[in-house]
């Protein structure tokens, strides 16, 4: 870089808040290589770099009526720390923002599929009760569904416990078989 004299630099950004193009140059490549240099170093990845230094010229000449600079290499190499800030900060959030989506994702799909084989297995589990005796039906949902006990339902039903306690048996034999029988088939 030919270092610019604080004189010249004074003249420079004079021109460069009237639009002067030849000033606007002569500060890009004066600076331009040291700058790709350091953002380099920062970021470690040369086209970020590249970006980066485009972005602070691009500001430079967009801003350039209103900007009030004392020290041209302050300001750009400052202009470039906070660019590099805001790039790695951009980074974390993108980072933190992919993890989320994933752990989101991820929770949603296996809330889907257990939803999925939970409202299927219940189905299967429906299907397999409904296509019992009625009386064996009814035992078996006064137990599991209503909770009652074997000696309450003997005595609602009019049956004997050990009755009962057949009924009970029989529909969850019946209801492992039809869930094999399912899984099997599909």
């Amino acid at each position: 870089m030919t270092p610019i004299e604080p004189e010249n630099s004074i003249d420079l950004l004079s021109r460069l808040k009237h639009g002067d193009k030849l000033a606007y140059e002569k500060i890009y490549f004066a600076f331009s290589k040291e700058l790709l240099v350091a953002a380099f170093k920062k970021t470690g990845d040369k086209v970020i770099a590249e970006e980066l230094v485009q972005n602070i010229f691009i500001s430079l000449w967009e801003k350039r009526e209103s900007l009030n600079i004392e020290n041209l290499q302050a300001y750009l190499f400052g202009a470039l720390k906070l660019s590099v800030i805001n790039h790695i900060r951009s980074l974390v959030t993108e980072n933190k923002y992919v993890e989320y989506q994933a752990l989101n994702y991820t929770e949603n799909s296996d809330d889907t599929a257990h939803s999925i084989a939970l409202n299927d297995l219940s189905g299967i589990i429906e299907d397999s009760i409904n296509s019992l005796p009625l009386k064996t039906q009814e035992v078996f949902r006064l137990s599991r569904y209503q909770f009652q006990s074997v000696k309450d339902i003997s005595t609602e039903l009019n049956i004997s416990e050990k009755a009962v306690e057949y009924h009970i048996t029989r529909s969850i034999k019946r209801i492992k078989e039809y869930i094999k029988n399912f899984y099997i088939f599909f």
